[in-house]
């Protein structure tokens, strides 16, 4: 059974989220966060789980950070330290929910190296950390690819876009002048680096999003994390062009990384 609950951030954010409940009694919940422009459900991958994670005893809690979904921010006031805090609202209200003690939290793309930075930081206990297709550097996932960083400084383009409009534009996505300054100190690097738990990076090798290359490269920043490929696959899993993700050669991959979300799951399931 889904239950629909609305819950405020840190700073008063008004936020809502499913929270997926199981018939079996768990100690532990699943946390989702799904990625940039992007929504809780996350084009089916994050509902899709969650009913697999029902049927097979675990409770979920998935949820729109701000800016997404049903918040109604604009995407310029979006702050990467405002997710973290999301997450742990996010996270509270879960274990509260399934009264449950530990949590296992699952991040999508964007969602991914703030999952890890918000498990090495937070004193809610993390028993591991899933990552899809992850973000890691979002320095150079929001600047550094698009040659706005020059010298170490925001180049001149972007620097005269942000006095201008309020925002750089990248993608067709605004980010604000909170968030570029957090670009610094928060990072997915440092998080899987300092992360405690077992954590598990599954990516596509045709992903024309996030290079599957960057998750090889930062897979060995923690002895405690492994990578699978999901060969063949772009952004989200998806097989050929699927945007949506919605045809069945997609969503048998999805049952796929289910599977093996699922067991891995299993294996922490007393860290």
């Amino acid at each position: 059974m889904e239950t629909t609950l609305r819950f405020r951030s840190f700073d008063g954010t008004p936020l809502e989220g499913t929270y997926a409940a199981s018939d079996a009694r768990s100690d532990a919940v699943v946390i989702l966060v799904h990625g940039i422009t992007s929504s809780r459900d996350e084009f089916g991958l994050f509902s899709g789980l969650a009913g697999h994670l029902a049927k097979e005893g675990v409770p979920s809690f998935r949820f729109d950070y701000r800016c997404h979904g049903q918040s109604d921010r604009p995407m310029e006031k979006m702050t990467l330290s405002g997710i973290v805090n999301d997450l742990e609202s996010a996270a509270v209200l879960g274990l509260a929910q399934a009264g449950a003690s530990r949590t296992h939290v699952v991040g999508m793309s964007f969602g991914g190296g703030l999952s890890a930075f918000w498990a090495a930081t937070t004193e809610v206990a993390v028993s591991s950390v899933v990552m899809l297709a992850p973000v890691i550097d979002y320095r150079e996932d929001v600047l550094g690819q698009h040659g706005a960083i020059v010298d170490d400084k925001l180049s001149n383009d972007a620097t005269e876009l942000l006095r201008d409009e309020g925002f750089v534009e990248m993608d067709g996505i605004h980010y604000g002048p909170a968030l570029l300054n957090e670009l610094r100190f928060i990072s997915g690097v440092e998080g899987l680096r300092r992360l405690k738990c077992d954590s598990l990076i599954i990516h596509g090798d045709a992903d024309s999003i996030v290079p599957y290359a960057s998750s090889e490269r930062f897979v060995t920043l923690n002895d405690r994390c492994q990578l699978v490929n999901i060969p063949g696959t772009d952004h989200g899993f998806g097989v050929g062009d699927d945007e949506d993700l919605s045809s069945p050669e997609t969503k048998e991959k999805h049952r796929e990384v289910f599977g093996i979300i699922s067991q891995f799951l299993q294996k922490t399931a007393h860290a």
